[in-house]
């Protein structure tokens, strides 16, 4: 993954997605479940692909430390404009390249809305021997992750005739995409891919579905006019955001996992 290719969408993305109706839901729901099922407080916290910095801050309300890292420096300064506390700390680091942090012990390893999904598979299995690296007994892992089988997708493209997108994410090579005009692969996960990558050091604990009505965040001009059908979805996900074995059909899941 080369920095320029989230460099040129720094200064937009949080209009694109983290200020949106459909951001702002999703990212609801990760934190709802984040407290139901992991440990931040009095913590410390490695965030991985943290973007424009909005978990850092968040996380950063709770834990005692966090080390927020980027691919891209343009997103970096974005993140930094929004520090309040002492307690963050920002590095330009490539998820790929976890291995050259100095050997620490963090609490938890963070990673949002699927920055992981630039991963091969055999990025993945590197990026998990980096964690068990940085982690000990009992410390957590906690990634939100786009699977394989994403309903709204699906049901989206195959609407508008578009059956090669409807069915990209099961492609395991990987998918082209292009932000900004810059071109690199994503890889679509299930979580019983992810289980695989991680199964030798940690144990599974919980996997919830983000987003399995609210929709994938390119709906937004859509639904940012309809707001009693989207106010709808949001209240279909507290009732079925519940349920474990929809996490795959939904546009992200949360997955976590404990260190043996």
């Amino acid at each position: 993954m080369q920095p320029q290719v989230f460099d040129s969408y720094a200064q937009t993305y949080d209009d694109h997605f983290t200020n949106s109706l459909i951001g702002k839901a999703q990212r609801k729901q990760v934190y709802k479940n984040l407290k139901n099922h992991t440990y931040f407080f009095n913590k410390s916290v490695l965030e991985i692909n943290c973007g424009t910095g909005e978990d850092a801050v968040w996380l950063s309300k709770m834990a005692t430390y966090v080390l927020a890292t980027d691919v891209s420096s343009e997103m970096l300064k974005v993140a930094n404009s929004k520090v309040k506390g002492k307690n963050i700390e920002f590095k330009q680091l490539a998820a790929q390249d976890i291995e050259t942090l100095a050997p620490e012990k963090y609490d938890n390893i963070f990673s949002n809305f699927g920055g992981l999904n630039c991963l091969s598979p055999k990025e993945m299995i590197r990026f998990g021997s980096g964690c068990e690296r940085l982690q000990s007994h009992e410390n957590q892992l906690a990634f939100v992750i786009m699977g394989t089988k994403c309903l709204w997708e699906r049901f989206y493209f195959k609407k508008i005739g578009d059956k090669d997108k409807a069915f990209r994410r099961t492609n395991v090579k990987g998918v082209d995409t292009v932000i900004d005009k810059q071109q690199f692969k994503t890889y679509y996960y299930s979580p019983s891919d992810i289980k695989f990558f991680f199964k030798e050091n940690y144990y599974h604990i919980a996997t919830k579905p983000i987003g399995l009505f609210v929709p994938p965040s390119y709906l937004e001009p859509y639904f940012k006019n309809r707001k009693v059908v989207f106010h709808t979805l949001v209240w279909l996900d507290k009732i079925f955001g519940r349920f474990s074995f929809l996490s795959n059909y939904a546009d992200h899941y949360l997955i976590v996992f404990e260190k043996k």
